[in-house]
């Protein structure tokens, strides 16, 4: 198959993929950003503003603009270490639980379709797929890092 009929094949198919009825009612409520940020509260517990940062690879001030959104909206909530004072963690709300559970047993359902629907050989080969195919998206793309050099050079200019 042509790279030009796999473009069509993914572009054809990628609202099914993306935007499968059960996740439209999410959409609604919260930003894709926003969930992930969830999602990382979710799995730890507990974070501070900067591992959610790291992350989602965006500054500070971006994600602390996220984070109150999610907390005025009721699905975060930020409270003082009792260790240090200094410290302000984030933890999910009742209402942020639900929805993670929720999220959940959307992603569980799919993916008992997938086990019911593939061998466990073409389960194994889709998961080297997918595990190639996300190694190869995170690398840093040589191009781009040259560039992100070159814009963070600083040149002296003559002043007279």
């Amino acid at each position: 198959m042509g790279q030009e009929k796999i473009l069509d094949f993914v572009l054809d198919n990628l609202k099914k993929v993306f935007f499968p009825e059960e996740w439209i009612r999410l959409d609604l409520s919260v930003s894709k950003t926003e969930l992930l940020a969830m999602l990382i509260v979710d799995r730890y517990g507990e974070v501070i503003m900067s591992q959610i940062s790291d992350y989602l690879n965006a500054p500070l001030s971006t994600t602390t603009g996220l984070v109150n959104r999610l907390v005025k909206n009721g699905y975060l909530q930020r409270e003082r270490s009792e260790e240090d004072r200094r410290i302000v963690t984030i933890q999910l709300t009742d209402k942020g639980k639900t929805m993670m559970r929720e999220l959940k047993a959307t992603i569980e359902s799919y993916l008992e379709r997938f086990n019911a629907l593939l061998s466990a050989e073409e389960r194994q080969l889709l998961f080297k797929i997918i595990m190639k195919i996300v190694n190869e998206l995170s690398r840093k793309d040589p191009d781009a890092e040259n560039h992100e050099k070159q814009d963070h050079f600083l040149r002296k200019i003559p002043i007279e």
